[in-house]
């Protein structure tokens, strides 16, 4: 279970909206002054992230909360919505290619062209199947991040 704390701004039924101080660890490894983390770290800031998360303890507004998402959750997550559309954008322009060199002179010399509206295509499917998989219910509650335990004052 992946851990962070949090602070109760909104509470809505079951949920409750909960804001996140983010957090870079820059500064404190060996190589601080070479790595391009620290700079962008530096530009990005430490920005607060708002989202809502099941409230099953019934906190309140203005209660310090400890929130959780498990591990196998965030790592599907990931693939979902970095890895599959990286592979389907490989895939279609792949695919672009093959078929234009099949179409024999007439789009021979348009493969590179081909290559890019297969793969820009792929990307933007990719992107879409990741949206609807994520807003689909039963899979959207095993991404819901959820309030363990309240932190006394």
């Amino acid at each position: 279970m992946i851990e962070e704390q949090a602070l109760v701004v909104k509470v809505e039924g079951e949920f409750a909206f909960v804001e996140t101080q983010r957090q870079s660890s820059c500064g404190h490894c060996s190589v601080k002054n070479s790595c391009g983390t620290q700079v962008l770290g530096k530009f990005l800031g430490n920005k607060i992230a708002t989202f809502r998360c099941l409230n099953s303890l019934k906190a309140e507004v203005g209660e310090r909360v400890v929130v959780g998402i498990e591990e196998s959750a965030l790592l599907k997550g990931s693939l979902l919505l970095y890895l599959l559309p990286i592979l389907c954008m490989i895939f279609f322009a792949g695919l672009a290619v093959m078929l234009s060199q099949l179409a024999e002179n007439r789009l021979a010399s348009y493969t590179d062209l081909m290559a890019i509206i297969g793969a820009f295509s792929g990307l933007f499917i990719g992107l879409l199947y990741s949206k609807y998989t994520v807003k689909n219910t039963t899979s959207q509650i095993q991404f819901e991040p959820v309030i363990l335990r309240k932190i006394p004052l």
